[in-house]
């Protein structure tokens, strides 16, 4: 179950990309339009996503004499800040993960939501509160990284992809165009094609580089077990036909582990796919009531914090022990942060 799970973790970093389950109707009526076009025009395209409701879906199954299952969802809306483009979205998804293998089960069922002042998790029918103080800290950071990098050119003129050198559509070859597709009220065109393998996992390799301050390089050797271990592999790419935005994009794979290396598992079929729904259409997210202190959340854990010490509503400053009695180091770390790297570097003023 452990060679299953680490196989699906390894699926789900090699797409970046949310995914989710759709409704898709079959094919209505064909399109004669360019697939390599579609592609292009959707991958492309400068109209900006700031709202909508986001649906991620993964699942797989591992056949042998160690099998298993796994079914992970994540859905919900979704809102950007329309008079501040660069602000942290309010959201509210909610995340459930069934899992089965080797005489095991689990199971779960949270949401994670985030307001404009503060940000909250559901456990258990539960809500808890991050708190005021540590959120507004988070927000202003991640605010200020996201002027920075436009003012440094990295933003409005590139997509997300493509400020790693990561172009989308190189991903498939033999690409057909497969008709309209009706996907949650949308029309859209649906393109099929095969995956290119090798071009995703070098752009993997790309983006942990970048991501990891070059100290995140997958092994090549690693990289050419799992390519040699994909038998099939396809992406199926649905752009809306008016305005040729992504409404869906799935990934479907099946894994044989090379005969030698003393798997318990002979083949793995996993899905992967997100689909955006309402796109650009206001959505509505609200605080959830009788929200209890993080910190309550983490006791159940064995993680034990004084008391106020994520902070609260009130917005108190927040203390985190192990730094003098206070988090004021991590704080203020937090507010200089420019890059992701620096958020990651933060967590080492916490002892």
């Amino acid at each position: 179950m452990s060679r299953f799970r680490t196989l699906v973790a390894a699926l789900a970093i090699a797409l970046p990309i949310p995914a989710a389950v759709a409704g898709c109707g079959s094919s209505s009526s064909s399109n004669d339009e360019d697939p390599n076009q579609v592609l292009e025009q959707t991958f492309n395209n400068s109209t900006k996503v700031t709202s909508g409701h986001l649906a991620i879906d993964l699942s797989g199954s591992a056949e042998g004499t160690q099998s298993g299952n796994l079914s992970a969802t994540i859905e919900g809306p979704f809102q950007g800040d329309a008079s501040n483009p660069n602000a942290f979205p309010q959201f509210d998804l909610t995340a459930k993960v069934s899992a089965s293998g080797a005489g095991q089960s689990f199971n779960f069922d949270g949401s994670l939501i985030a307001t404009k002042d503060n940000a909250y998790v559901e456990y258990q029918g539960q809500a808890y509160e991050v708190g005021t103080s540590l959120y507004q800290q988070f927000a202003q950071s991640y605010e200020k990284a996201q002027n920075q990098a436009q003012a440094q050119g990295n933003q409005d003129s590139k997509s997300f992809l493509k400020q790693f050198g990561v172009d989308p559509t190189t991903w498939l070859t033999n690409v057909s165009n497969e008709g309209t597709t009706d996907v949650d009220g949308a029309d859209t065109i649906h393109i099929h094609g095969d995956a290119n393998v090798p071009q995703i996992l070098s752009d993997v390799q790309k983006i942990a580089q970048q991501t990891g301050g070059g100290q995140a390089s997958i092994p090549q050797a690693q990289l050419d077990q799992v390519e040699s271990a994909i038998k099939t592999a396809s992406i199926d790419v649905y752009s809306g036909t008016s305005d040729k935005l992504l409404r869906k994009l799935s990934f479907t794979l099946t894994v044989e582990p090379q005969a030698g290396t003393n798997s318990q598992v002979s083949s793995v079929n996993a899905n992967f796919s997100v689909t955006l729904s309402d796109v650009n259409q206001p959505q509505t997210i609200t605080a959830p009531s009788n929200a209890k202190s993080i910190s309550d959340l983490l006791g159940q854990f064995g993680i034990n914090l004084p008391l106020g010490a994520l902070g609260g509503a009130t917005g108190s400053q927040p203390q985190i022990p192990g730094v003098g009695g206070s988090s004021q180091a991590y704080a203020n770390c937090i507010k200089n942060a420019a890059t992701p790297s620096d958020l990651q570097k933060c967590a080492q003023k916490i002892k």
